[in-house]
């Protein structure tokens, strides 16, 4: 019997704290914290996120280089400094199951494959450009460019994980057989969600730029003015900053809904009844609720005097980032039928 931390559990437990390093990433853009902590990979030269107002004018003083787009005047509260310091914690932890679990993918090969190994071993390798990428954003005070890379990295990185522990499932047990997918037309589906991932993830770092670009009311707040149409019309006045990408983010949402509900159809004829079709279910329903969501995102601001709301904001970035990571699972579960049908 496999005991279960020597299994391909071990990548899926990875997988849900990618996930919520993935929330708390967000939970730091909509709350405008991505400065909070100016030096990595202390914060404001502690270990800690309780860090006073004094405190932080000390270390202005101490260290003027390390001043932010803020300036030296602004002062961050706990809350958001903990926000960022949460996050940097997560990666810590997950940097060591990482390490035991690409140890223990090592140590399994002979009975695993080399495969799941070097899969890892991406997987590794891209966390750590992860942790990089991360010092560099905090560096160059979270360039809206720096912030969308640091985004696909993290899906990446996540995606990789999904693929370690597919694998190991398939080579030390076998993918359940409602998982697997033996039909033919499956390369022909491969291909449609692996590039519906594709679109979707340029959405995701369209997302990404735009909040962390603080555009996010560049069409305007509120019902119709603000959303569904932007500055009060179909096809906006391209006369300020931000309202080009806004309503790309906009138009490219309307447009990935139909792709989802077409590659949807698709897979339902093609595969029948499985996890697969569950899967794909979810993702589309996953979409258009955030569809909405954005949408509400807009609107709530001008009930709050222009302040969006935080929860909003995260569980759209989430919502949008699952809905990437579905298909991811189900591109991967497809790769794996293949290679097991050609061998049999």
């Amino acid at each position: 019997m496999v005991v279960w931390y020597r299994s391909h559990i071990i990548p899926f437990i990875l997988v849900i704290i990618a996930i919520m390093i993935i929330a708390t990433g967000a939970w730091i853009r909509v709350n405008d914290a991505g400065e909070s902590c100016p030096d990595w990979p202390q914060c404001f030269g502690t270990w800690t996120f309780d860090v006073s107002e004094e405190e932080q004018a000390a270390y202005w003083e101490e260290h003027p280089d390390e001043i932010d787009s803020r300036g030296a005047e602004h002062r961050y509260t706990s809350y958001q400094i903990f926000t960022e310091w949460f996050h940097r914690l997560l990666v810590g932890i997950i940097g060591f199951i990482v390490i035991y679990s690409h140890y223990t993918a090592w140590s399994l090969r002979e009975e695993i494959g080399n495969r799941v190994h070097q899969l890892h071993s991406i997987s590794t390798f891209l966390l750590i450009l992860q942790a990089v990428v991360g010092a560099i954003t905090v560096d160059l005070d979270n360039a809206p460019w720096t912030v969308a890379i640091h985004l696909s990295l993290a899906l990446f990185f996540t995606s990789s994980l999904i693929a370690v522990g597919l694998y190991w499932w398939e080579k030390q047990s076998k993918l359940p057989e409602n998982v697997f997918v033996p039909n033919v037309a499956v390369p022909e589906l491969r291909k449609i969600i692996g590039i519906v991932g594709l679109i979707v993830l340029g959405q995701l770092i369209v997302g990404a730029f735009l909040s962390s670009g603080y555009h996010r009311g560049a069409c305007g707040i509120g019902f119709m003015d603000g959303w569904p149409l932007c500055g009060g019309r179909i096809i906006p006045e391209f006369n300020q900053a931000g309202v080009g990408i806004q309503f790309i983010h906009r138009t490219l949402a309307i447009v990935i809904s139909g792709i989802l509900f077409w590659a949807n159809s698709k897979v339902k004829a093609k595969v029948g009844r499985s996890v697969v079709t569950i899967l794909m279910h979810s993702a589309l329903g996953l979409y258009n609720v955030n569809l909405l969501l954005g949408g509400w995102y807009i609107i709530s601001a001008g009930d709050t005097e222009s302040v969006f709301s935080s929860h909003i904001g995260i569980a759209h970035s989430l919502l949008g980032s699952l809905t990437f990571l579905i298909l991811i699972a189900i591109y991967f579960i497809f790769v794996i039928s293949i290679q097991r049908t050609e061998k049999a």
